[in-house]
């Protein structure tokens, strides 16, 4: 057979075949690319959203232990509540128990009819050292005026212990300073647990102890925090972003709203910008409901 008749029996591709092949690969190619980042961006996109939600599931779980410790063994009053709401502060308060319940010590009329022992400084009655440190804050009450008190020193004297505190006019938004004595038999301070939290920039901050000007201190218990709205639920429904002085013993919850952002930002994820979510808590502290209705 001749060299010519050899070249024309060889197989092989046509120019339209090959054309037909490549743009059949370039589809499939553009097409696999696209699934990949589709897949990618929604993979970047729950991991974004799932840090924010374990992020609102740690706030959560805080916000609704403390609260639900709001008011133990602390009937909330007309003019004093155990639970306040500021701007965007939150404080509870609650008595203690350690093992057992912060004992109220009634003041001491060993050295003074009242037990005043200076503007402020009051005696109080205990056997053995009381429980009650610099740093502390107390309840002090004569009758049903209450007040909040910052501890300064707790020193023994002739009768008692004396205790001495900080001068300020409000402490955790609720009065300070100690009650006029009118009946000193009715009179005693006690020690009592504080929580607050409040926002500070992007960061929701945990407080357990106030510093000497009575201002919240603690740590950070989240980030990413944008906004922190908590309002309080009265009996009646109605809704307020502070208590008025009458209204404290009718609260009845609070609705805590916050905005909160992810972690970081990602250019495939919401145009490049920020991603943010709105979580809401409706909390009903159950001791507001116990105190309130129990029978005296």
């Amino acid at each position: 057979m001749s060299t010519r008749a050899q070249g024309l029996n060889r197989s092989g591709f046509t120019l339209i075949e090959v054309l037909i092949a490549t743009v059949i690969g370039v589809l499939v190619l553009t097409a696999s690319t696209s699934l990949a980042m589709s897949t990618m961006q929604s993979l970047a996109g729950t991991q974004l959203r799932d840090g924010i939600d374990r992020n609102a599931r740690f706030l959560g779980i805080s916000l609704i232990r403390d609260l639900q410790e709001t008011g133990v063994d602390l009937e909330s009053k007309p003019t004093f509540g155990s639970l306040a709401v500021y701007g965007d502060t939150v404080t509870i308060l609650k008595v203690p128990y350690d093992p057992t319940q912060a004992q109220p010590y009634p003041i001491s009329t060993a050295n003074s009819p009242t037990g005043n022992c200076g503007g402020q400084c009051v005696e109080i009655q205990s056997v053995g050292a009381p429980v009650l440190t610099a740093g502390n804050v107390a309840l002090f009450q004569c009758l049903t005026d209450r007040r909040l008190i910052r501890i300064t020193s707790v020193v023994a004297v002739a009768g008692g212990y004396a205790v001495s505190f900080s001068n300020l006019t409000t402490l955790l938004h609720h009065p300070g300073l100690k009650p006029t004595i009118s009946n000193p038999t009715a009179t005693f301070v006690q020690r009592l647990g504080t929580v607050s939290y409040w926002r500070n920039g992007t960061q929701l901050m945990r407080g357990t102890t106030v510093n000497s000007s009575g201002v919240p201190q603690g740590e950070i218990a989240a980030t990413g925090v944008q906004a922190f709205t908590p309002t309080l639920v009265f009996t009646d429904g109605t809704e307020a972003a502070t208590a008025d002085s009458i209204l404290y013993s009718q609260i009845a919850a609070i609705r805590i709203r916050m905005t909160l952002q992810a972690d970081r930002t990602n250019p495939r994820i919401n145009g490049g910008v920020l991603l943010t979510r709105p979580k809401e808590w409706y909390i009903v502290p159950r001791n507001l409901v116990y105190e309130r209705n129990r029978i005296p």
